[in-house]
């Protein structure tokens, strides 16, 4: 296989993910939503008289202030799914991994150090995306629970990078090696 190199820089992935993923994904939510929690009881009224204004607010913070320590735990867990799988595929194990973080576009994120066939970087690229956005969106969708399918739709609008990433793979036999670009959202081949 000839040479190639295929990179986005994380300014353009941001933009992309935007612009590609962030309508569908909201729009897909949105119907599920309707679809599936139509009946919830969102209106203050009734549920700030039922309980009681006040004890209505401290539940309301309380669960503001766990929604934002879970997305900024997510975070961590997100960029640690990327490193557990990079340490699962790469011959040096967690040795061939390293974790950064862009300060120009305020992004973490995990880089092999070590070349992965293509299937294996998908793998890495797409195991955010699956364990913290869609297994979750869909438990949350059989449980009925809005605070989940919420965090999940993030999550997954999160995995926004990763998602470029992956199909900018699509270019490349599953077989072949390939090197993460430490500097930006893709990848060179390795003959």
């Amino acid at each position: 296989m000839p040479f190639m190199e295929c990179r986005v820089s994380i300014e353009d992935a941001n933009k992309r993910t935007v612009r590609y993923i962030v309508l569908p994904v909201l729009l897909l939510a949105a119907a599920v939503f309707i679809l599936n929690f139509s009946r919830w009881d969102f209106s203050f009224w009734t549920q700030s008289s039922s309980i009681g204004f006040w004890r209505w607010m401290l539940s309301y913070v309380m669960w503001m202030l766990i929604f934002i320590a879970t997305l900024l735990a997510g975070v961590f867990v997100h960029e640690g799914i990327h490193g557990v799988l990079i340490a699962l595929f790469a011959k040096g194990g967690f040795r061939s991994l390293s974790f950064g973080f862009d300060r120009k576009t305020m992004s973490p994120f995990a880089h092999s150090r070590v070349p992965l066939r293509a299937w294996q970087m998908s793998t890495v690229c797409l195991g955010p995306l699956v364990l913290q956005g869609i297994v979750p969106m869909a438990l949350a969708v059989w449980w009925g629970s809005v605070f989940v399918f919420v965090l999940s739709v993030i999550f997954v609008i999160a995995a926004g990078g990763d998602i470029i990433y992956a199909g900018l793979l699509r270019k490349v036999p599953s077989g072949a090696f390939v090197e993460d670009l430490p500097d930006a959202v893709g990848y060179r081949t390795v003959q």
